[in-house]
């Protein structure tokens, strides 16, 4: 199977050196595998020039029923190794609602095997999800730009209010709520640099929806640098989700924006082959029990981007 992976790598990579990258091979080793699986097949499977790697007829040939007897040697390694080991959840960043579904988890069962990870977006942990490095992760599955195969499946899991995160010597910090048609014109600090892709994309779908003033300029450094910037200039404002953990309580004040409410949508993701044992079990806790639009009901009237409204038959 080592010699497969190999060939399957390189095809996919049409470059020896990009495909021993990827395998933590050296280009001599990798070649030495590949070499090894013509000489059994009695058949060449790729040419090799200068300008790279191309499938021969036979490799061509090969692939696809070589790419799934991988697939299922992977699948036979996962389900023993699943059987013994913690489920292992990407949570993208310590501040944000998948690490509250493990909290609860933990709360109710101290211990509980889980093994939790923060890769910074959905986009970054589709990769270790492929190489079955991780079990789950969430996201916002209608705003990925990578490739989205056929192997992950996926939940929604909630519907997250967005709210406005104001100084306590703002215009809106009494309110009891914004409506959205209040906002143009609001000065909104939400720097992109370095951000979650899925949170950035949808950021820039809400204020075009909505002629939004946002000011994206800087580095995205931390929630704690946001909450100091807004703390200190009194017409500073930006957006949260309503179950982010905001520190300091008392410089800065939360208003539900509604009319309609904006949502950012979370789901959780697996392969679709791999489900580890415990997956219903953090699938239960984090509420994907309820349909979509159940959740949205739940809140009033909702905004969502296109693509995640159309994605979840909203």
């Amino acid at each position: 199977m080592a010699q497969v992976r190999a060939f399957i790598t390189t095809a996919d990579e049409q470059h020896f050196g990009k495909a021993a990258e990827r395998l933590h091979l050296s280009q001599q080793a990798l070649s030495k595998r590949i070499r090894r699986l013509e000489e059994l097949l009695g058949m060449r499977l790729l040419e090799r020039s200068s300008q790279g790697v191309a499938l021969t007829e036979a490799g061509a040939r090969f692939l696809a029923p070589a790419a799934a007897a991988l697939d299922a040697a992977d699948a036979a390694v996962a389900a023993v190794a699943a059987s013994s080991r913690p489920l292992r959840v990407d949570v993208l960043d310590e501040r944000l609602v998948p690490i509250q579904v493990v909290q609860r988890w933990i709360d109710a069962d101290r211990d509980a095997p889980l093994e939790v990870s923060m890769r910074h977006g959905l986009e970054n942990a589709l990769p270790a999800l492929r190489r079955g490095e991780i079990d789950v992760a969430f996201g916002r599955v209608h705003a990925v730009r990578a490739p989205w195969r056929d192997e992950f499946a996926y939940r929604p899991t909630r519907l997250e209010p967005l709210v406005l995160l104001v100084g306590v010597d703002h215009p809106f910090a009494l309110a009891p709520s914004v409506g959205l048609a209040e906002l143009p014109g609001v000065p909104l600090r939400t720097p992109m640099g370095g951000g979650v892709a899925e949170w950035t994309a949808f950021l820039r779908d809400f204020a075009a929806a909505w002629s939004l003033d946002l000011d994206t300029s800087g580095p995205a450094l931390s929630l704690d640098h946001l909450v100091d910037t807004v703390a200190d200039s009194p017409g500073a404002a930006t957006l949260v989700g309503a179950g982010m953990s905001v520190p300091d309580g008392q410089r800065i004040r939360t208003v539900p924006l509604v009319a309609p409410t904006p949502v950012y949508p979370w789901s959780a993701v697996w392969r679709r082959d791999r489900p580890h044992r415990l997956l219903s079990r953090l699938l239960d806790i984090a509420g994907s029990g309820t349909s979509v639009r159940d959740m949205a009901e739940a809140i009033g009237p909702v905004w969502l981007p296109a693509a995640d409204r159309a994605g979840l038959g909203l």
